[in-house]
């Protein structure tokens, strides 16, 4: 009889869950988005103290549709809570879970700024406090440089750039905001990018970015050369990181603080 109880009640749970999301689908297909937020999240709260790797997948598949149907509001809002739910629970940010983040951040629309800028915020907040890198995961990082260089908004792409995984892109961006500013500062974004990577302690990636840097220069002067100018040439700055690439030897990861205090 017991047994009989026990299977019916988890049946019961599976119907309810079943014309829950039958709900949630038939609102996002009458476009009534913020009916289908709220069923989303009675069910993920539902599920949350129960079973909790289902009630992630609730909130995961809720803003994966929502954002689909171009709602960047409500499925944005779904996204960050998913995040601040992983962080509350101090899950551990694995390959899948990160994965996940990234292609709901690439389902953003366009014009949807805010929302997306502030999922991603939390989502990289969520890696660097319960993650391997104190920084954020450099996936999450390089997924918001390249959104950043898309919109030409160069200062916040370095930022981004330097704790991502892309030193090349980050080079090649780079050498697109010089010609925002004068020729004679060249050096010194070049230099800034360097120092910022030895910063974070990632050598290999200060070689990658200086080299390519150092190539566009190289490439820019040939061209100069021929029509008789020489200003794009390696300047004092240049040869300063050449130096300091060639002190600190073979890519490797830096310590940074001990080097400071010698």
């Amino acid at each position: 009889g017991d047994k009989k109880k026990r299977t019916g009640h988890r049946r019961g749970k599976r119907d309810t869950g079943v014309k829950l999301r039958r709900k949630i689908t038939n609102a996002i297909n009458d476009e009534s988005y913020y009916l289908a937020e709220q069923l989303i999240l009675s069910h993920y709260n539902r599920l949350k103290s129960t079973d909790q790797p289902a009630a992630f997948e609730t909130l995961y598949n809720g803003a994966s549709d929502l954002l689909k149907a171009g709602q960047g509001n409500e499925g944005g809002s779904l996204a960050t809570t998913l995040v601040k739910e992983y962080s509350e629970s101090k899950t551990t940010p694995s390959t899948q879970l990160v994965d996940g983040l990234q292609t709901l951040f690439a389902l953003f629309q366009k014009d949807c700024v805010k929302p997306r800028l502030e999922f991603m915020k939390e989502a990289i907040k969520w890696t660097a406090e319960h993650g391997s890198c104190p920084h954020g995961d450099p996936r999450l990082h390089t997924d918001l440089a390249r959104y950043h260089d898309r919109r030409k908004e160069y200062a916040e792409a370095h930022r981004h750039y330097v704790r991502g995984s892309r030193p090349g892109d980050h080079a090649r961006c780079v050498m697109e905001w010089v010609r925002q500013g004068y020729p004679s500062e060249r050096d010194l974004f070049v230099t800034r990018g360097v120092l910022e990577y030895l910063c974070v302690e990632t050598m290999k990636n200060a070689n990658t970015f200086f080299e390519n840097c150092v190539k566009a220069i190289d490439n820019e002067g040939k061209g100069q050369e021929s029509e008789g100018e020489g200003e794009s040439r390696r300047g004092p700055l240049i040869n300063f990181c050449e130096f300091c690439m060639s002190f600190l030897g073979t890519p490797a990861e830096l310590n940074v603080s001990g080097l400071s205090a010698e």
